[in-house]
Order: structure tokens, then C-alpha cells, then sequence
């Protein structure tokens, strides 16, 4: 019997792979992805996996190396914006890796004696050895808790309860204190794009076209300066609604030492009441 592996088969099914667990982390992250490094990213880990076959290297070396290139990987597809940042992009991606089959796929062929494609008869066909139970038991139950482990660290900022927040409209751009609500759960129903919200002297920053509409309904607005706004569903005490905000040229946080960019929308609250003395209501999803 002749083994046969086809590389581009197995190409493709990981740049598939890692390319969607690279844009569901982006996505999680709220991070401004640009495609073609997503796509460089994910073409270097689907390379690695073709060239892991050539490689004779020990378990633990072999170990070693897939995690440097899943480190490569988030790095040339989220860059670096700061070390904690990439720490949780990095664990992240390995953990949805998982859940999508990839790296349990890879356990199988690891820890198991197995073949994963063999021509018999013309056709391919994929064929596992023994997996001690043992071992997958093992391999599954630490797989659980990293991922749990993982999405608890994820929504864990509550002690983060300030933070900067900068933005740019029309060139114009405003720096202010906001604070980090875990509350404020509104987003674009399409794209799931948070919604940061601006009160009082803050809400200047926006066009003046755009703070009108939004308090008094866009029928004045342009063509060009509707496009500018996003309908966005609400619930609150007073029953169902929805509101309008803004796309900005450029939002960014800062809750340590470095700016941060993120991909938000901008609201104004035009009721009664401050935010405790902030100037604005930043979703807890984006402060990380």
C-alpha cells in the first residue's frame, strides 16, 4: 500500500481553518482587521502545516515550533498593539482552533498512530489508527478548561472601570474620560459593532448635521451624511426603541499605557443625568 499526502488538499483545508479562527479573534476583539494580512497570516499557518510533514523534529520541539507559528500568525494578522493584547489574541486563537476541529484534528494525528490520507482503489481515503481513550479523554478535558479559562479571562475587566477614549469626525478630533460599563451591551445588529456613547459637551466632537439628526430624526440629512449613521435597535426601562450613531473617521482607547485602536460606533445620550461625572460610556467589550 502506497501512502500518498496531497499538499494542496491539505493546503487548503488549513488556510481554511486558520483563516476563520483568525476572523472570528478579530471579530471578538473588535479589531480593525485588514483582510490581506488575515489572509497572509492564515497562508503562513496553512504552509507550516504542509511543511510540518517534513519535519523530524521530537514532540515536544514539534510543540514548541506550532506555537512560534501561531504566534507569528496573530502577529502579521492583528500586528502588535500591546503585550497583553497580543497574549489574549494569541490564547484566543489557539482556543477557537480547537473549537473548530483544527488543533483536535491535529491530536488525533499526534497522539495516535495515524494516517491522514491514503489512495485505496483510486479514491482517497482518511484513515485513523488507535487513540487510547485515555489519552483523548485527557486531551478533551484540558482543551474545556483552556477555553473556559480563556473566555473567563476574556470578560474579566470590571476592575477597569475608567478609561480614554479618542475619536475623529471630520478631522476634528476629541480626547475624553469615559467610563467602562458592562452594562452597555447595544451594538449594529449586522456587523456587531459596539456603540460608545457621548454626553454633554462631549457629543461637540460630532458634525453638527449628524448631533441633529440624531436627536431629531435624519429626514434633513443629505444622502452622503445619512450614510453616515447606523439604526441601532435598544431596550431600556421605558420599553423598545432604536437610536442613531455615527461612523467615526477613527476611535481609539487607552486603559494603560498605549493607545489602542477599535472599531465602534458613536451615540449621544440626550436624556437626563451624567455618567458620574465621564464624559462618556464605553462597552466593556472593548476595553481589553
Amino acid at each position: 500500500m502506497e501512502e500518498e499526502i496531497y499538499a494542496d488538499v491539505l493546503f487548503i483545508v488549513n488556510f481554511s481553518m486558520d483563516f476563520l479562527s483568525l476572523y472570528i479573534v478579530g471579530r471578538l476583539m473588535h479589531f480593525l482587521m485588514d483582510a490581506k494580512r488575515v489572509i497572509f497570516g492564515a497562508t503562513v499557518g496553512a504552509l507550516y502545516g504542509v511543511l510540518e510533514l517534513l519535519i523530524r523534529l521530537s514532540k515536544w520541539k514539534q510543540t514548541a515550533l506550532t506555537l512560534g507559528v501561531l504566534c507569528l500568525m496573530c502577529l502579521i494578522a492583528f500586528g502588535f498593539r500591546s503585550f497583553r493584547t497580543y497574549l489574549t489574541g494569541v490564547g484566543l486563537t489557539f482556543g477557537v482552533s480547537m473549537l473548530i476541529g483544527g488543533i483536535m484534528t491535529s491530536a488525533f494525528l499526534k497522539l495516535g498512530d495515524a494516517v491522514s490520507y491514503l489512495e485505496i482503489g483510486g479514491t482517497i481515503a482518511t484513515v485513523y489508527g488507535d487513540l487510547p481513550v485515555w489519552r483523548f479523554a485527557v486531551f478533551a478535558l484540558l482543551s474545556a478548561l483552556i477555553t473556559w479559562a480563556l473566555g473567563k479571562a476574556f470578560r474579566r475587566k470590571r476592575s477597569q472601570r475608567a478609561c480614554l477614549v479618542r475619536m475623529r469626525f471630520d478631522g476634528k478630533e476629541g480626547e475624553f474620560t469615559a467610563l467602562v460599563d458592562s452594562g452597555n451591551l447595544l451594538e449594529e445588529p449586522v456587523s456587531g459593532t459596539p456603540v460608545i456613547f457621548l454626553k454633554g459637551k462631549a457629543a461637540r466632537i460630532l458634525p453638527k448635521s449628524l448631533l441633529a439628526a440624531m436627536k431629531n430624526g435624519a429626514a434633513s440629512l443629505t444622502l452622503p451624511e445619512a450614510g453616515r449613521l447606523r439604526v441601532i435597535p435598544g431596550r431600556t426601562v421605558a420599553g423598545d426603541g432604536i437610536l442613531l450613531a455615527a461612523v467615526p473617521e477613527m476611535v481609539a482607547l487607552r486603559s494603560g499605557r498605549r493607545w489602542e485602536t477599535r472599531r465602534a460606533l458613536v451615540a449621544v445620550d440626550f436624556t437626563e443625568g451624567d455618567f458620574g461625572g465621564f464624559d462618556a460610556l464605553v462597552p466593556e467589550t472593548l476595553v481589553y
